[in-house]
């Protein structure tokens, strides 16, 4: 058995060598066919007479065997080039693994954000919801100890009951109701400025009066959204998540817009003044 396992090895050792000597041999033919015997010869390094024996007789000497091996390890022949290509291609797939395994780590983390941010704006509306609740039920005690009398001096239109139970207290309607002030706790007074607004200002116009209506009406827009967590008309619903973050990304950048324009206009103006004030003198 021992004698079976070593022959195994020398048959398996000169197997290797056969193999390498094939490669040898092949890339000296191939540097032949492209170049002929003596400009291969002054690539390999070595004189013509050993390289016409080698290429005649299939024997390597040890001179030939070492520059074919150096040339082999410098990338010189078309294995080499394939290999070369061969690595360009997987280093170029792996570039792109990477920048997927990147893109997808960065949506991962944006994934994370945005649902973090959810359940901390689903939990300030949670708060929000408990305290209009309890501000709810101290103002239905209050009017029941006062009796009908001071709730009709109060302002409340009798026979006109108050409700305090709406489907979707953090919309916002573009018609007052008379527990608006419940509802919407310390965003009542914001939320009146912008039905005025709504009411009075245009949705296009132009001079530098239409363009501060229009800065203040995106401002208190941006305030009852992202303070308060109120959901502006024409929504009928609450809006969650993206549907939230495009509503306020989009009148961020209007605003931006808004007042690059107003600092122009009353640039312009004040030029305009100048220009006029110069006249008048001369």
């Amino acid at each position: 058995m021992e004698r079976q396992r070593d022959g195994e090895g020398i048959d398996g050792s000169k197997s290797v060598r056969d193999i390498h000597h094939l490669r040898l041999m092949s890339l000296l033919q191939e540097q032949e066919r492209k170049h002929g015997r003596r400009r291969a010869a002054e690539i390999l390094g070595v004189d013509r007479r050993t390289l016409d024996t080698a290429l005649d007789q299939g024997m390597l000497n040890r001179r030939i065997r070492g520059a074919l091996e150096k040339a082999l390890q410098s990338g010189v022949g078309s294995a080499a080039a394939q290999q070369r290509d061969r690595n360009d291609i997987l280093e170029d797939r792996l570039g792109d693994l990477e920048g997927l395994v990147e893109e997808q780590g960065r949506e991962m983390r944006a994934g994370r954000r945005a649902a973090e941010d959810e359940i901390r704006k689903l939990r300030e509306e949670q708060t929000q919801g408990l305290r209009r609740i309890e501000k709810a039920l101290a103002g239905q005690n209050a009017a029941g100890s006062n009796g009908e009398g001071e709730a009709n001096a109060s302002g409340v239109q009798p026979g006109k009951p108050v409700n305090l139970k709406r489907e979707y207290p953090e919309l916002v309607t573009l018609e007052p109701d008379n527990d608006d002030q419940e509802v919407y706790g310390d965003a009542w007074q914001l939320v009146q400025e912008w039905r005025e607004l709504k009411d009075s200002h245009p949705n296009e116009g132009k001079g530098l009066d239409w363009l501060l209506a229009e800065e203040r009406f995106l401002t208190v827009e941006l305030e009852l959204l992202e303070e308060y967590g109120l959901t502006l008309p024409p929504a009928r619903f609450p809006l969650r998540g993206f549907d939230r973050s495009g509503q306020v990304n989009w009148r961020r950048k209007a605003l931006d817009d808004t007042r690059r324009k107003v600092r122009r206009r009353q640039f312009l103006l004040w030029v305009r003044g100048c220009l006029t004030l110069d006249r008048w003198r001369r």
